[in-house]
């Protein structure tokens, strides 16, 4: 935060194209060096210090994004995030998402019993809320829309940054998060959890099933769907994967 008050600060264009500031840098050392002192026998991967031969440990592991969102925290929006999870046998088992500007901090776990959520929040008249990039919006986003347009889904856009998405599920802020476009397995991992804690999922596009982790070719997730509940999997998951499929 001290970082994101200055009027201008350090920052870089990584080899992928995304920006990178000293505040992700910063973060990303005292987060290493707390994991250390908490937890010294397990192995940590960061986004800022990945290196792909660390890639596929057979043992349970911390999963680090120190800064989730920042182009938001260059454009001196609040939305960006702290993500830190735990993995195992390649599912997130834990996590933890803080969001600095405001103050919040969500975790989660597998071993957490999901919330009750009012029954009258599922109801067959109920608008679909639907969470996309408060950044950027691509075209197989817009063209999701147009089709629920076209099937006459009443639904409502709720634009948020980083993994403050998967926390709005979690929140009931919101109903689905469809992600089309590359993220990276630190960008999701904590959210996921979380959003596993309060009776969620984040399922593949292509088959329904659990979003991986530690696979061992790449640290990019494939196009993923994030529900509330099971409910709104049950709904609403045929028409995503069907779009999907016309997609690719």
């Amino acid at each position: 935060m001290e970082v994101y008050k200055k009027d201008t600060f350090e920052k870089e264009t990584k080899s992928d194209g995304s920006p990178v500031t000293e505040a992700d840098n910063a973060a990303n050392r005292i987060i290493l060096d707390s994991l250390d002192l908490i937890t010294p026998n397990i192995p940590v991967i960061s986004e800022e210090t990945f290196n792909k031969h660390e890639q596929n440990p057979d043992v349970p592991y911390w999963l680090v994004d120190p800064l989730d969102g920042t182009r938001e925290f260059i454009n001196k929006s609040k939305e960006f995030t702290v993500n830190i999870a735990l993995i195992q046998n390649g599912s997130a088992i834990f996590g933890i998402v803080g969001a600095p500007a405001t103050l919040e901090i969500w975790h989660g776990s597998i071993f957490d019993e999901p919330k009750a959520l009012p029954i009258e929040s599922d109801g067959e008249n109920k608008r679909l809320r639907v969470v996309m990039s408060k950044s950027h919006q691509t075209d197989a986003d817009k063209n999701l829309l147009k089709l629920l347009n076209n099937q006459n889904i009443d639904y409502q856009v709720v634009e948020k940054g980083s993994s403050l998405k998967l926390c709005a599920l979690a929140d009931n802020q919101a109903d689905i998060y469809p992600r089309f476009g590359p993220t990276s397995e630190w960008d999701i991992a904590a959210g996921n959890a979380v959003l596993l804690g309060s009776g969620g999922s984040v399922s593949l596009l292509d088959s329904g099933m659990p979003l991986p982790y530690n696979k061992d070719d790449t640290i990019l997730n494939s196009p993923f769907v994030a529900c509330r509940n099971q409910y709104i999997k049950d709904r609403y998951f045929p028409i995503l994967s069907e779009y999907f499929k016309k997609l690719v």
